[in-house]
Order: structure tokens, then sequence, then C-alpha cells
């Protein structure tokens, strides 16, 4: 249903669907209610509409959060026109004023970051549990040898608890990136009309409050079209989802027979169909996928954003799927990450198989150097001969004896010394700087890792109950007073 203005003949019916943004409005379609409850408000205070007749409207509106209007009807072009037909049939007075001051530009601009706040909200939330499931598997793990490495060749020994560590804190990293977008879309568009403002004196403080806003925007032109926000929020899901991809693709890996390091869970586990030995990782190799999905979602966003004249144009519209899409992907995965993490096992034989004598051997150099003085770079090449030696099967003491002088290592080092320094538990027990591999220093760490994951329970939960308090207000759930942090 188009507004004639000076076009003439009825919009082509194949066209109305083919710009029209109904079958995705669904996921704003109680934000898009609120800002209109918030809009007649606006009007209201500006003593445009009388109260009575605002007082009907909002309830009506009310209403429709409750029981939603159909998104069905091709007449209408999106979600903006429905709402406003809706209301015109119960209140014509207010639903013919209520694009009075508002574009549905400034109205969309602010509904999806209404909503988005939300969903990062969500997110948030689903991030943090699922760092929970990685900081408890660490510290059940934090003493279990595992070996870690680098360009896929086995570095050095370590523990299954600072491997999950590790990811526990790229994640708690993320989820700064997380809180800085957060940030980014708290501020309203409302008031900014279609693209430079409106000679309607409204409130737009007010209307910020309203919707639980911390700000308004500075410039209606950025803030209607301008949907950097939107590529922001996809850049920090991609980060994210990298996160899980890496961890995915160890467990893949790690799992597979010919490293054995992990017992893949069976209740995430599928068998071929053919063969039945098999027990295939599925779910890990979905999960590592789905980087690649989320770097597609942004390509296309960052490229309709791309090129585009300041001020709205309807390419803009989209671009917002892409970002709910993209949130649906990173919830589930890290939905089902976060139930798969307690069930894994650690082939303890295998991994100190893994660790066992050259993988360590870096300490003996270490020795050399720090009880004998003995010049790292010349401890390095003899560790490094005793290294090739242990793979070939040739080391013994008479060859043992021999690329001492033959390096002129003319210290009290003896064959057993050697091995003794290579030993596994020793080695990690070993290590001694912050954020090292010793099971100590790796439970110390994750605890820590602990206590900020509190922290960023505090700031999610005082960020939605200010919104939540803000947006029952509007709902007519009224509270009789102000959450604590409000």
């Amino acid at each position: 249903m188009h507004r004639r203005g000076r076009i003439e003949r009825e919009f082509d019916v194949d066209a109305a669907k083919y710009t029209s943004s109904l079958h995705f409005d669904k996921e704003i379609l109680e934000s898009v209610i609120l800002v209109n409850i918030a809009h007649v408000k606006l009007l209201e205070k500006a003593g445009i509409i009388p109260s009575d007749l605002a007082e009907k409207a909002e309830k009506h509106l009310q209403e429709m959060l409750k029981k939603p209007p159909s998104l069905d009807d091709p007449r209408y072009e999106d979600v903006h026109m429905v709402i406003e037909a809706e209301l015109t049939k119960h209140v014509p007075q207010i639903g013919a004023s209520l694009a009075l001051g508002k574009s549905r530009n400034d109205a969309v601009a602010t509904a999806i970051r209404l909503r988005l706040k939300e969903r990062l909200l969500n997110l948030h939330e689903s991030c943090i549990t699922f760092c929970e499931a990685l900081l408890r598997k660490a510290l059940e793990e934090f003493g279990t040898i595992f070996p870690v490495y680098t360009h896929l060749q086995r570095a050095a020994p370590a523990t299954f608890g600072f491997v999950m560590h590790s990811y526990a804190v790229r994640l708690l990293k993320a989820l700064q990136h997380v809180k800085l977008v957060y940030e980014l879309s708290d501020e309203s568009p409302l008031g900014s009309a279609a693209v430079a403002g409106t000679s309607v004196p409204l409130d737009r403080e007010y209307a910020a409050s309203l919707l639980g806003f911390s700000r308004v925007s500075q410039n209606a032109l950025e803030s209607t079209a301008s949907r950097d926000f939107i590529v922001e929020a996809l850049s920090c899901l991609s980060v994210i989802v990298l996160i899980l991809s890496s961890l995915s693709e160890e467990l893949v890996v790690f799992s597979s027979e010919e490293f054995g390091l992990i017992v893949f869970p069976e209740e995430f586990s599928a068998t071929s169909s053919i063969m039945p030995q098999k027990r295939n990782p599925v779910v890990a190799e979905i999960a590592r996928t789905k980087v690649a999905e989320l770097l597609g979602l942004l390509t296309s966003a960052f490229m309709m954003s791309a090129r585009q004249v300041s001020g709205y144009n309807l390419d803009l519209q989209q671009i917002t799927p892409k970002l709910w899409q993209a949130l649906e992907i990173i919830e589930e995965t890290l939905h089902i990450m976060t139930k798969l993490i307690p069930s894994l096992r650690v082939n303890e034989n295998r991994c100190m198989a893994t660790c066992s004598p050259p993988t360590g051997i870096v300490e003996v150099a270490n020795y050399l150097s720090l009880k004998y003085g003995v010049p790292f770079r010349n401890a390095h090449i003899f560790a490094g001969k005793i290294s090739k030696l242990i793979y070939e099967g040739n080391l013994n003491e008479t060859s043992f004896q021999r690329t001492k002088a033959e390096f002129n290592i003319e210290v009290p080092l003896t064959l057993e010394d050697v091995m003794n320094l290579m030993e596994p538990k020793r080695v990690v027990r070993s290590y001694a700087t912050i954020g090292s591999a010793n099971p100590t220093l790796v439970k110390r760490a994750v605890e820590d890792s602990m206590i900020n994951l509190e922290e960023e329970k505090r700031w999610v939960r005082n960020k939605r109950t200010s919104l939540e308090f803000a947006l029952n207000r509007l709902k007519g759930r009224i509270s009789t007073q102000k959450p604590n942090n409000y």
C-alpha cells in the first residue's frame, strides 16, 4: 500500500513484493511498535495530540505487542505501514498523525538499534555460558598433560586445561567487542525524521529515555542512513565465530585416529552410512564452517553499504537481515558447543607419549644456559643434535658422550639427566612465567578469568535491568520504582 504523492499509477504488485521487507520484518516488529508508542508520547508532550487520544493509541499499540498483527498482507510495503494501518482502524486521528515528525527512516534505524541491543545482551550471556564451560573444563584438566603445536608440529608439553583456558581468554577479549558494539548502538535516531531533522518540536532526549537509550544521535543524516553499526556488529560476530571455528578444528583434528589426543563424545558424533567403524565429529565439523557463513554475511553487508550516497536508500533494508542471520548462527553454535565441552575426554596415555622426549628438549638447552652458563645458541644446537639422535633411535651413552665432546659441552651432564629434564610433567612444572602452562599457574589464571567473568555478568545484568525497565514502562508494565542501577 504505497502512498501516492506525485505518483498517480498504482504500484505494480510484483514490484511491491520484490521491494517489500515484510518477510524479514518480524525480528523488529516489537521494536517498531515500541518506537511508535514513544512517538505518540512525544506528540502528546509537544501538545500536538490530546492526551485522551494519545492514551487510547498507546493502549492499542500495547495490545499489538500481545497480539501482533499479521505481516503477510502483500498490500503493505513494510512493518511500519502495517502498524500505521492497524492503529488507524482503532484511533484514526492518531493513525493519520503517526508520521508527523517521524519517517520510516528514523523509525527503522531506531528499531534496529533497539532490537540489536537486546540481541547483543543475549549474545553476551551466551558467550558467558560458553566461557564458563571452557573454564570449568580448564579447571578440571589444569594438570592433564597435553601437547601444544606450532606449524602443526609438536612444540612443547602443556596441559589440556591450558589449551581450554586459551580459548576462554580469547572469548573474554571478544566480549569487549560485544560491549563496544552495544555502546555504539546505544543512541536514539528517533526525531531525525527522514534525513535532516524536523520542524515538529519533538523532545529527542525524552524519546531516548523512553526507549532505554543512553543518548541521542548527533546528526540526522548519519543516524538515518548509516549502517556502520551493523557492519561493526557483524565484524564482532566474525571474531567470535573465528574462535569457535578454531576450537572446532582442533577438536576434529585431535580426535582423529592419527592424533588420538581427544575422545570426541559419542552423543555429538555420527557414524557412516556404509562404514560402521566410523565415529565422525560432525558437530565440530559444522561449527568450523560457520566462520565462512559469517564472513559471507559480513562481506554482503559491507558491499551493500559501499558506494551509497548519503541519505537513505532502499538498499539499506537488505543489510538488516544479514545481522539477524549472523546472530542466529552464533547463538546456535554457542549453545551446541557449550553442551559439547563438558563431555570431552583426554586420551592421557596418548598425550603423555606425544609429550615424551624430545618434545621438551628446549628445557635441556635452558638448563645448560641457566645452570652452567653455556651460551643459549650453543646449547640449542647441542639439544637439536640430541633430538635428532632420539628420532633416529640412536641415542645411547656412547653417542651422547660423543655429541657432548663435539659441541664442547664440558659440564657434568649425564644422559639420565637429559632424559629427566624432558619428562613431560617435570617440563610443565618448570615453566616459571605468568601465562605459562605450569599447572599451578594455569589454575591461578583460570580462577582469575572466573573473576573477570563475574564482572561481565554484572555488566550484562545492569544493562538488561536498565533496558527492560524502560521498555516495560512503554509496554504498560509500570514499575513503582526504578532499579537500583538505573
